[in-house]
């Protein structure tokens, strides 16, 4: 026995030693073989048929990181070429790497974003042949599945309702061009020019069928295109054939049946799919179940006006679903516009009963009773994530960033309110939130992870890429992966802010998709949804490289449901539309008007202007010159944002505030509410016109989301020693927001100073910068200075809420109780406002701007005796000193100065409200008077 155990242990040795030797030999084997999985190089190839190489280049991007442009710095026999260095980290974990094709002004050769596979090397070199227009990547000259380097037809498309409109990559002779309705012959004959040319047929176009245009090339090959309806989509016929009416597009549960309809005119088959979740299987995790294999496919039925229609006799609340649709011989898996709800990064939409999810107590139509008019409300621009993702916040850490975290009270630091709290405390009516519907960039099954959110580019976004216009963004939920989630945690916050008297508006974005040719909208009817130019591609208004066309019935409708959905299912009290200038004047009435007649306190605003070139017609832009053919649609009033602190175009430049004297009429026209007011130079004004007609629709403001913050701003436009002042600068800018008439709009932390600091410079667009970057710093608050600014920004919506002279209805009552001082001096800006058409308390009251840095002083002029009750951070109800002498009124620096005839003190709160004692009122004016004097000293030493 010992002999063979012996052996036996001699025998294991040997094996042992047998595995360490393979293991020595494999593992360095493996480890070469995983350093070598990914390509170090890229070098892209690419071909043009105009040879036209000189404005194209290329984008390229790690899956999920950011992008970067890159030349093409050589030729070949092939094209032109670029060598692309793809060893660096941004790339060490990924396999595959977005590119696109484009040119200076984010033109796309395809519209489609492609994937180039990392892992397809020869000894680290990863070649990719593209061809203008062509979706395919080949990997090498002989790729079968590459693009032909072959002539073709570009595009086809009914340009009447008997013409066809192609071009092509080559002269065709016309009498080998040939069309075929469904796969039949018919008569047609072609005139060619050149490349392009025209087919007119014999008969009248039937959009039941599919056209297919044939050319015998120059190769003596036969090559065809599937004819596309964009140029008669505005004819009377399709829109007679094909405008729906109905409001029961997406899925609804109705009696415990699940009905499913989709608008899909020209399609050629649709499919429902059913699946058990909203995961696809490349997302599959210990976790989260994943799965690419619907539970049930159903054949969907073609019905009027183009709808298709799939009915299941149960209660689908829970399912996740998609629809496949064929047009032509393009088969695609699409998300249901209309769904309500979706899984995860948006992929499949969600069945919906709401009766199932709504909170406990939840009411419709049950909103905070805070406004009687639009100028009653105080705007106050908030991102989701702003509010809570700092640590000062002192919140749940796991509502940090989310839906709930908006919602939750009792955060503090160091003794200062922070995040809802601190809303409340400041008094504003309405917080306007930026993007909470579905939008696309974010990878929400990344959250997670911290790193994301500080990755430039990562997980932070503002949201203006609409993926699903319909349904809330996961990423703010507890679950990204339960679509459910969402709803009913908004419906949580809409629910506390409505019991705070806050009203929530939303920020929506329908001038234009997130993605382009492969967005929902064009994968279900092509080009129908956005708009075209005269060569076929998408006319790219919005800079964001296409724009949606609202002038169109079905997507008028569209936006008129999804708007109607989002105000009565969540009770949202108002909608500021992005880039109004891309959708058409009757679109936005018809919105309106719908809105008017839910509740005739819901808002509605817009940006007018837009983001690039667009092809709708001037006359129907719903822009600032068309606004006064929109009674209820109000809009932005950049005039006086740039009058106050400078253009948001130029870092540098400043504004009133800063000194500039010649920005005088910009900041009257926004004191009117943007009226035309008798006397006012409108040169400096857009247009030369009051290009607003009430102050229910002028929305003034001096900074917002875009560009620079407020305090980033001055500090790039005050010289050192005004900047050891800033805080004034900061509180006037917004006084005179506040103070003038119109709709006051605040950017969340102008009133604690936010910055937003970014490699020693300040982030002027920081729409996907890390979440530091964006995060409200609630540690700032605590600080004396910024203190200081929060209670005066307090006071004055106080003070404004307190008198409805500063909140007047009509142009006539402010032509009638305002009136501008002549106060000889640039610097100055003074007006006074009585009260005959508002009955406020006050009888009259006189406001002036001192936008120098130095005192001023000036005579106003007026009869009657005049007492402060605004100046040098203070404004409120109670008198801070009594003037002497009309004549000599002094300003302090950067000051701004209230002053109300014939004063006479308002009501003393009871026993519940402040309790301040006379001798505190006392106390409290005789501390103004030594804090002007001291201020006085100050700048007198400065000078």
């Amino acid at each position: 026995m010992k002999n063979k155990k012996m052996i036996n242990s001699k025998i294991i040795l040997k094996i042992l030693s047998f595995f360490v030797l393979l293991i020595g030999i494999f593992i360095p084997i493996n480890l070469v073989n995983a350093e070598s999985d990914k390509g170090s190089s890229l070098v892209v190839h690419y071909f043009r048929y105009d040879q036209d190489y000189s404005k194209w280049a290329i984008w390229l991007w790690p899956n999920g990181g950011n992008g970067a442009e890159y030349k093409f710095t050589s030729t070949d026999d092939y094209g032109v070429v670029a060598t692309i260095d793809i060893s660096d980290n941004s790339y060490s974990n990924v396999t595959t790497a977005g590119i696109l094709i484009k040119d200076g002004n984010w033109n796309k050769d395809v519209a489609v974003d492609r994937y180039i596979d990392l892992t397809k090397h020869e000894n680290g070199v990863i070649n990719i042949y593209l061809v203008q227009e062509d979706l395919n990547i080949g990997y090498s000259l002989d790729d079968p599945n590459g693009p032909k380097k072959e002539d073709k037809f570009r595009s086809a498309f009914f340009k009447t309702e008997y013409v066809i409109s192609f071009s092509a990559t080559q002269v065709l002779d016309a009498s080998k061009i040939s069309v075929y309705k469904n796969d039949s012959l018919i008569e047609s004959t072609a005139k060619v020019n050149g490349a392009v040319g025209e087919i007119t047929l014999k008969e009248k176009v039937d959009l039941s069928c599919t056209y297919t245009i044939k050319a015998i090339f120059s190769d003596d090959v036969e090559r065809s295109y599937t004819v596309t309806y964009d140029g008669i989509y505005d004819s009377d016929e399709f829109q007679r054939m094909f405008t729906y009416t109905g409001n029961d597009l997406g899925a609804i549960i109705s009696d415990n049946i699940t009905t499913f309809k989709l608008w899909a005119p020209i399609s050629n088959d649709v499919k429902l799919k059913l699946y058990e979740v909203g995961t696809p299987l490349y997302l599959n995790s210990k976790d989260h179940k994943g799965t690419d294999t619907p539970t049930e496919v159903i054949s969907m039925t073609k019905g009027e006006k183009g709808v298709w229609s799939a009915t299941v006799n149960s209660n689908l609340h829970g399912t996740y679903y998609t629809y496949e649709v064929t047009n032509g011989k393009s088969t695609n898996e699409v998300v249901d516009p209309y769904a309500k709800a979706t899984g995860i990064n948006g992929l499949r939409g969600l069945v919906v009963d709401f009766s199932k999810i709504n909170p406990k107590g939840w009411k419709y139509n049950n909103r905070a009773s805070n406004i009687k008019n639009a100028t009653d409300a105080t705007i106050y621009e908030l991102h989701v994530r702003d509010l809570t993702s700092d640590s000062s916040w002192g919140g749940t850490a796991s509502n940090a960033g989310k839906y709930l975290g908006l919602c939750e009270s009792g955060t503090k630091y160091n003794g200062v309110s922070t995040g809802f709290d601190h809303i409340k405390e400041l008094g504003v009516t309405h917080v306007q939130l930026l993007p909470i519907f579905d939008y696309g960039v974010v990878d929400e099954s990344r959250l997670d992870n911290p790193s994301y959110l500080e990755e430039d580019g990562g997980g932070f976004n503002w949201g203006y890429m609409p993926l699903n216009y319909n349904s809330l963004e996961g990423g703010y939920s507890s679950n990204p992966f339960d679509g459910l989630s969402a709803i009913k945690e908004m419906k949580q916050v809409v629910m506390a802010y409505t019991a705070s008297n806050l009203r929530i508006n939303m920020d929506v974005v329908y001038n234009h998709t997130g993605l382009t040719a492969d967005s929902n909208f064009n994968l279900i009817i092509p080009g129908y949804y956005h708009r075209l130019d005269s060569n076929g591609q998408f006319s790219n208004g919005s800079g964001c490289g296409n724009e949606t066309a609202s002038e169109r019935p079905m997507m008028r409708k569209f936006m008129v449901d999804s708007v109607k959905f989002w105000a009565t299912e969540y009770n949202l009290g108002g909608f500021r539309f992005d880039l109004m200038a891309l959708h058409d004047v009757d679109t936005m009435n018809e919105i309106a008007q719908m809105l008017k007649s839910i509740d005739e306190t819901l808002m509605i605003y817009g940006e007018p202007w837009n983001g690039g070139t667009t092809t709708l017609s001037s006359d129907i832009a719903a822009d600032k010159v068309n606004l006064d053919k929109m009674p209820y649609v109000g809009a932005f009033n950049d005039e006086i944002r740039d009058g106050i602190k400078g253009s948001v175009f130029n870092a540098t430049e400043g504004g009133f505030i800063q000194g500039k004297t010649n920005q005088v009429d910009k900041i009257k026209y926004g004191i009117v509410g943007g009226i035309n007011y008798p006397g006012l130079n409108l040169n400096p004004i857009s247009y030369g016109k009051a290009w607003n007609t009430s102050p229910l629709k002028t929305i003034n403001y001096v900074a917002c989301h875009d560009n620079n913050t407020l305090y980033d701003k001055l500090m790039q436009t005050l010289s050192n020693a005004q900047i050891k002042n800033i805080e004034y600068y900061q509180m006037q800018a917004n006084a005179i927001v506040l103070l003038s008439e119109g709709i006051p709009f605040i950017h969340a932390g102008d009133e604690i100073m936010r910055s937003k600091p970014l490699d020693g410079s300040y982030d002027d667009n920081s729409y996907q910068s890390p979440q530091s970057v964006n995060s409200i710093k609630w540690s700032e608050k605590a600080k004396e200075q910024q203190t200081k600014v929060f209670n005066y920004y307090k006071s004055l919506i106080s003070f404004r809420k307190n008198h409805s002279s500063l909140r007047m209805t009509t142009a006539d009552d402010i032509k009638n109780n305002i009136k501008f001082l002549n106060l000889n001096d640039n610097a100055l800006i003074g007006y006074s406002i009585s009260n005959t058409a508002s009955n406020d308390r006050f009888e009259e009251m006189i406001i002036i701007f001192n936008g120098s840095d130095k005192i001023k002083i000036a005579n106003i002029n007026q009869d009657g005796k005049y007492t402060v009750v605004g100046s040098r951070g203070e404004i409120g109800e109670d008198e801070l000193y009594v003037i002497e002498d009309n004549t000599k009124v002094q300003i302090l620096p950067n000051d701004v100065l209230v002053l109300v005839k014939n004063y006479t003190a308002a009501p003393k709160p009871s026993k519940s409200g402040c309790g301040c004692s006379s001798a505190t009122v006392i106390c409290l004016s005789f501390t103004t008077i030594l804090l002007a004097a001291s201020t006085l000293l100050l700048f007198k030493k400065q000078d």
